[in-house]
């Protein structure tokens, strides 16, 4: 689906993804039995990892049927494919078990923030960041694995990688923090909003100090 519940100003401004705005009709969307059809073609192909994106996907209505779908999928081998999919969780706590029992594997949740206010501004939506938090522990819960990731921005959220950091620390939960991308033309993107990687490594190592991994291990 192209539709999102939340209006963040990097990926679909309130400005422009407004009241007004036509997202595809039903009828143009590729149906279920369609993306299978697709998917099979793929893992013929040797795809092994398929992620369900948005928009926000847990708004396509009984996503978790194509979820099974796709999980009665084999590669050549005979594998199981890798599903995951990507949310900003609001639904999640909801949905989490029904994902979970249909065949996904993993989820990666979009999380900016952690303070209510800001959060509300860069969402510009309805929702908290315990709506979110709760989604993830629920997906915790039903045996997901889960990754949070946090697109930074200077002066915007920069001020909450050391948050971030702590409040994940020791969950379980694989926390990647994203440098700010320009998306297309509507986000108005400004390199002078990108906090570089070695900005983000050198705060939590001043707190949390960090030691490299084997490449083995990775």
């Amino acid at each position: 689906t192209d539709r999102c519940n939340f209006r963040c100003s990097y990926c679909m401004p309130r400005e422009v993804f407004d009241a007004d705005y036509r997202f595809m009709p039903h009828s143009a969307l590729l149906s279920f039995e369609e993306i299978t059809r697709l998917a099979r073609q793929f893992v013929g192909l040797g795809v092994e990892k398929i992620r369900l994106t948005g928009g926000e996907p847990l708004l396509r209505k009984d996503v978790d049927r194509l979820v099974a779908m796709l999980a009665e999928l084999r590669t050549p081998a005979g594998q199981p494919l890798d599903l995951t999919l990507t949310t900003n969780a609001s639904l999640l706590a909801r949905k989490a078990q029904a994902l979970k029992a249909a065949g996904l594997g993993r989820v990666t949740v979009s999380l900016d923030a952690l303070d209510p206010a800001r959060f509300a501004r860069l969402s510009d939506a309805d929702y908290t960041p315990e709506d979110v938090l709760r989604g993830i522990e629920a997906a915790a819960r039903a045996g997901l694995a889960v990754k949070v990731n946090m697109v930074v921005r200077w002066g915007v959220n920069d001020d909450e990688i050391l948050a971030m950091a702590r409040h994940f620390r020791g969950t379980g939960q694989q926390l990647r923090f994203i440098e700010y991308m320009d998306v297309g033309n509507s986000n108005g993107w400004n390199l002078d909003d990108v906090v570089p990687a070695d900005e983000i490594i050198a705060r939590i190592h001043a707190e949390f100090p960090l030691q490299a991994v084997p490449e083995a291990a990775m």
